[in-house]
């Protein structure tokens, strides 16, 4: 989809991230924390107040756009990968309900579905296809119109790492599917490692509690009331590196989120000992813990890199897009 100017939006449990790109190159980053209650469990509470806050924050920020695409959580949707005949478009549109009937109880026609060609033959074809309710669009295309925006682009999260993978492959004449790819994205409420096999998009494995959870023992650790937990900016605690390293309850959560991680990573590895994955990704606001990241080093035998390096974007970004990717990668799509 040829695009001028377009705001790319990740609207998380406690921050929202918003990247501005102009001919797919990003020109402005912004990251806010998310009103209380607006957002539980990575739904929104109510869609006029997250329209409301997303207006506000456009013109804070002197943002002058109005094309939107919106980063999905993943659990908002269901996503499969799987092997069809070869078919038509209309016939594929007939058919892909019926192939998510395990996955959806309700009504299939409550729910939209699309689909990218991942590869076909003369035969049959393999697709990533996702669904997703048709209220649940409804609802973020209200939400973009009260914020005076349209929403032009909406898919999950992990679809946005996917472009991000596909794109970087292109600019570096990398051959489609030659190498396989795992991303951390240690947000805070859950950490997750997505699990891309030559480049395409194949499982997430969430893992609790988030990043957040180091909020409330550090709170706990210098006396802070639990109401601030809220309000603390988790990468904060490099700043107070004395309080974090006498304490041991935040020790024991890195620790404790180091081995989970490097436990996922081991038993998929046990299942594919073909793959050839040979770097950790990540991005997320836990990955600017130092405490953390130096633990799951020690953890996990793979060399931990920002997926800014996948990015192709200005030095002034790279922090930003560490932060929150799936603002610009869905713009991509």
């Amino acid at each position: 989809m040829p695009k001028n100017k377009i705001l790319g939006i990740d609207i998380g449990n406690y921050r929202i991230k918003m990247t501005l790109c102009q001919n797919n190159v990003p020109i402005r980053f912004v990251s806010e924390r998310v009103p209380e209650h607006l957002v539980k469990d990575g739904r929104i509470t109510s869609w006029d107040a997250a329209g409301d806050f997303i207006k506000e924050l456009v013109k804070a920020n002197g943002i002058s756009c109005k094309a939107a695409a919106i980063a999905m959580p993943e659990n908002n949707a269901y996503i499969r990968r799987m092997e069809l005949p070869l078919m038509t478009i209309s016939q594929l549109k007939v058919n892909l309900p019926y192939e998510f009937h395990d996955y959806i109880t309700e009504d299939l026609d409550k729910y939209i579905y699309d689909y990218a060609v991942i590869r076909r033959d003369e035969k049959k074809m393999e697709l990533l296809a996702v669904a997703a309710r048709k209220e649940l669009i409804q609802n973020y295309t209200a939400m973009c119109r009260r914020a005076g925006l349209t929403l032009e682009i909406i898919a999950p999260e992990v679809i946005a790492f996917r472009t991000i993978i596909q794109d970087y492959e292109k600019r570096h004449g990398i051959e489609r599917g030659s190498r396989d790819y795992v991303i951390l994205d240690a947000g805070d409420h859950t950490i997750n490692l997505h699990f891309f096999p030559k480049g395409e998009y194949e499982i997430t494995r969430s893992m609790e509690p988030g990043c957040h959870e180091l909020a409330r023992a550090y709170a706990e650790a210098v006396g802070l009331n639990e109401k601030t937990v809220r309000n603390i900016d988790i990468s904060n605690l490099n700043e107070h590196k004395d309080a974090v390293q006498d304490d041991q309850q935040i020790q024991d959560i890195y620790s404790s989120m180091a081995v989970q991680i490097m436990r996922v990573l081991n038993f998929y590895s046990f299942n594919n000992p073909n793959n050839n994955i040979d770097k950790l990704y990540y991005c997320g606001g836990g990955s600017r813990i130092d405490g953390l990241m130096k633990e799951i080093a020690e953890n996990v035998e793979l060399p931990q890199i920002s997926i800014g390096d996948l990015i192709e974007t200005k030095p002034e970004f790279d922090e930003s897009v560490t932060l929150g990717p799936q603002s610009l990668g869905i713009t991509m799509l």
